[in-house]
């Protein structure tokens, strides 16, 4: 009975030993890299591109007042991050997520699905999926001025063409034409 007791205290003494001097290999730190997942490698290059660019918001007391006299559209800067899809993508979500500033609002409808956004030859093509899309004209006004004044100040887009599914369409909500690309806003 007591050499197996010997035997027994033999081997967890080894255990312990082994445990600790697994854990005591350690690699080296890097501060700077952070991952989510403690498993997952991170690489030390790997870079998100940023852009500050110019979003355009509803003025929330042109929507309360309708007052002509006051811009319908304001300004908001941000740095727009973007890594795996393209800037113009980037843009059109964080446009629908809204503004920071409390007196700013977004009209674009808040159940819209973006497919994707690419440019071509200085043509933006803002491809929305058809379900979602909802609104009066104020609503597709808004939606579509956003959209087309943001996206046309970058250097790379001179105009503005929605998609619905990936086909050219009669209108996005039933109000205004958009067969054609968009070169500037609409009144």
């Amino acid at each position: 009975m007591m050499k197996k007791r010997y035997i027994a205290v033999f081997l967890m003494v080894v255990l312990i030993f082994s445990l600790t001097a697994c854990n005591d290999t350690k690699k080296p730190v890097d501060s700077n890299i952070i991952g989510e997942d403690e498993n997952e490698p991170v690489e030390p290059n790997e870079e998100i591109d940023k852009k500050e660019v110019t979003l355009y918001f509803a003025n929330g007391e042109y929507i309360e007042t309708g007052d002509e006299s006051l811009e319908k559209l304001i300004g908001e800067k941000r740095v727009i991050e973007y890594k795996d899809i393209p800037l113009e993508e980037a843009i059109i979500k964080e446009l629908i997520k809204g503004p920071e500033d409390d007196k700013l609002d977004t009209v674009i409808p808040p159940d819209v699905k973006l497919l994707d956004v690419k440019v071509t030859d200085g043509t933006a093509y803002v491809n929305f999926a058809g379900e979602g899309l909802h609104g009066g004209s104020m609503e597709e006004t808004f939606t579509l001025n956003q959209i087309i004044k943001t996206l046309i100040e970058l250097d790379n887009v001179e105009k503005v063409q929605f998609l619905i599914d990936g086909e050219k369409a009669e209108s996005l909500m039933g109000h205004y034409e958009i067969l054609e690309p968009f070169e500037e806003v609409i009144d």
